[in-house]
């Protein structure tokens, strides 16, 4: 029997994606508000980096819970995080902090550079009970779930960089990333997805040059997502030399909401230098 969505104005449980705004106060403290309605989680990032949740790998007891976590899905861009586009038609999204930018397409709406969005899992230890598994920030996100389904993670179609906070193997963290995210993103209530990470090959967009991973997520049958969905990820040498950072794009890849075809590719290769 397919399961029945519970209201998206019922009790948040159970992992879902978590965004917080990092304001830095002094030197030594962050501020963070967390937009999950009825708890907090345990998001420890700064400001727009969403570093270590995305580089090392988690814990295998990460929740399969889906249920509804309240999000805020943007209708208007964030004019802070906006540059020039090198994409006719499409926008340009600036990682400061990270000195890089993208285009997504014109559908798609830029989120604040202070924004971390990600997936928790379960963390015994962790003060609220859950920890980040995957994090980034300098977001874009193209459009939301359709009601009653509008509050399940992950969205349609999502961007954003991430780092390794230090010089790492490319290959080794694309192909690393793309499976987390995708087993991250698409667990739901009735089970866990099937990941098939597919070919890790060399990759340069703006004379950036590192790994590509694409992964397949087979999606447990759920009327609040999509059959099938890809995450990809390019992770790259930083324009600094002392890092390695990652640009992931994840997408439904059928259903009604399904991202169109080369529209991965596009973002992808309009990364570039800031």
């Amino acid at each position: 029997m397919t399961p029945s969505p519970p209201s998206p104005s019922g009790p948040a449980t159970g992992r879902g994606m978590a965004m917080a705004v990092g304001t830095l106060i002094g030197a030594l403290s962050v501020a963070i508000i967390v937009l999950a309605a009825l708890y907090l989680r345990d998001v420890d990032l700064f400001a727009g980096s969403g570093e270590a949740a995305g580089a090392a790998p988690a814990s295998p007891s990460a929740s399969t819970d889906a249920s509804p976590v309240p999000v805020t899905t943007p209708t208007a861009d964030d004019a802070g995080a906006l540059t020039d586009a090198t994409t006719a038609g499409w926008k340009g999204v600036a990682v400061e902090d990270r000195g890089i930018a993208y285009d997504v397409p014109g559908d798609w709406y830029a989120h604040s550079p202070g924004l971390t969005v990600g997936f928790e899992e379960e963390d015994p230890d962790a003060p609220f009970g859950y920890s980040p598994r995957v994090a980034m920030g300098g977001a874009a996100e193209h459009g939301a779930r359709e009601e009653p389904c509008y509050d399940y993670p992950p969205a349609p179609g999502m961007s954003g960089t991430s780092s390794a906070g230090e010089v790492v193997d490319t290959a080794e963290l694309s192909l690393f990333l793309a499976g987390e995210w995708a087993e991250a993103g698409y667990g739901n209530d009735s089970g866990e997805p099937e990941v098939e990470v597919g070919e890790t090959v060399a990759f340069t967009a703006g004379g950036l040059g590192g790994h590509r991973t694409t992964a397949t997520a087979r999606v447990a049958e759920h009327p609040c997502y999509p059959e099938e969905a890809q995450v990809t990820v390019f992770a790259f040498l930083a324009p600094s030399g002392d890092d390695v950072h990652s640009l992931v794009v994840y997408s439904d890849t059928s259903g009604g909401q399904a991202t169109p075809s080369g529209t991965v590719d596009g973002i992808l290769s309009s990364l570039r230098p800031l």
